[in-house]
């Protein structure tokens, strides 16, 4: 039994039906869809005996629709773009994916302020990005096309199949510029709270013992669990946090970051890493780009350094 009994035997009356609306035309109409304009206004009239409702009303030089056309009209506008839609989202479903596994780090300020440059290089490409939670991950999952490391256990990945070193990171402590009544000094900056992204405080110990700072005055400290909420109350003047500087350059360039004017850059403990487990051609062309990026923002950083007269930095 036909469910869809008042239907019209042939859909095609109704897709005919629908472009001659839309356009306001038959002759359009019958552009659109590579047919005579006779055989779109043979169309429209069959339509409307097989369903005995008059739906276009014909003048000399255009079409009038009628209330009964306008809704149907309506009706077939709206269906045929839900049609539309799910159709696009399977062929969507259909692209390929480049999965960039990343710490979390590197991905909100590395990754997506320059998403676009990926999408504009791999248009075919769905980028997919997911956050490294863990601190040392295995290299035994492979299900991703590119593993961005943040490790000071360097050795784990020196030499393994399919790592390539990305860069070094480049510590010092930040302030924000704003509120700062002057340009501190490293004295200054040692006497201001400590910001702490973990709960080992490993960053600002690691730096003042590198630094030769001895008998630091103790400050009051704040830990946020993440290097991107220590940077935010950074930013909003709740203290100096030791921060990677290559993460924050663009603070840096544009001022809303600074460092003190004698304060020693030192080479972390930690590296980036990238692991492509596939070896695929499309996964060393984005390992190639991330390090032409990251060669390009040392130069930056060198430049900085050298007007602010921040310590230690070759950028090597």
């Amino acid at each position: 039994m036909n469910p869809y009994k008042h239907l019209p035997h042939s859909h095609n009356l109704l897709k005919v039906f629908e472009s001659v609306v839309r356009l306001s035309s038959f002759t359009r109409a019958a552009q659109e869809l590579h047919v005579t304009q006779s055989a779109v206004s043979r169309q429209v009239k069959k339509l409307e005996e097989e369903i005995g409702i008059n739906l276009i009303l014909r003048k000399h030089r255009s079409i009038e629709v009628t209330q009964e056309g306008l809704a149907l009209f309506k009706a077939l506008q709206e269906h045929y773009s839900s049609v539309d839609s799910l159709i696009a989202s399977w062929n969507e479903s259909r692209k390929e994916r480049l999965v960039i596994k990343t710490a979390n780090s590197f991905a909100t300020r590395v990754l997506i302020p320059n998403l676009h440059k990926l999408n504009d290089k791999y248009p075919n490409h769905e980028i997919v990005v997911i956050p490294l939670i863990e601190g040392d991950p295995e290299l035994s999952d492979t299900d991703y096309d590119i593993l961005i490391i943040n490790s000071c256990n360097w050795e784990k990945y020196e030499n393994q199949p399919g790592i390539f070193k990305l860069r070094d990171e480049y510590m010092a402590p930040v302030y924000a510029q704003r509120f700062a009544s002057q340009d501190m000094d490293l004295a200054s900056i040692l006497k201001q709270p400590r910001l702490h992204p973990s709960l080992d405080h490993l960053d600002w110990k690691l730096w003042i013992k590198q630094a030769g700072v001895r008998n630091a005055p103790k400050v009051r400290n704040s830990t946020f669990m993440s290097l991107d909420l220590a940077m935010s109350a950074c930013l909003t003047g709740q203290g100096i946090t030791v921060t990677d500087l290559l993460l924050v350059l663009p603070e840096l360039e544009q001022g809303f970051l600074r460092c003190a004017t004698d304060t020693p850059i030192q080479s972390s403990a930690w590296r980036y890493y990238c692991h492509c487990p596939k070896n695929s051609q499309i996964a060393i062309e984005v390992y190639d780009w991330l390090a032409f990026h990251s060669e390009q923002q040392v130069k930056k950083l060198k430049s900085l350094a050298d007007e602010h007269g921040w310590l230690g930095f070759s950028g090597q």
